[in-house]
């Protein structure tokens, strides 16, 4: 499945590139696949990080392994699941 995370950014870019860090730190460590950080072209969000993940439940143990900064004020998350027509 893949997940995308919208959130917005109130700091710097620093900051930012400290959270993806870990980010793509714990992905490995859970074996997911990040995608990588995009700006979003959405009128709500800052940016939105994709991932590919067997389950939900192993993205949700992913995202355990690093807490939401405070320059991340607000997210969701969004769940694309595959289809087989």
């Amino acid at each position: 499945m893949i997940i995308l995370l919208y959130f917005d950014w109130v700091g710097c870019s620093k900051g930012i590139k400290e959270w993806e860090t870990k980010i793509k730190e714990a992905c490995v460590e859970k074996g997911i696949e990040y995608k990588g950080l995009y700006g979003s072209m959405n009128e709500k969000w800052n940016y939105v990080s994709i991932f590919e993940a067997e389950s939900y439940e192993n993205f949700l143990a992913m995202a355990k392994k690093v807490a939401r900064p405070q320059r991340m004020p607000h997210n969701i998350t969004e769940v694309l699941l595959p289809q087989v027509l």
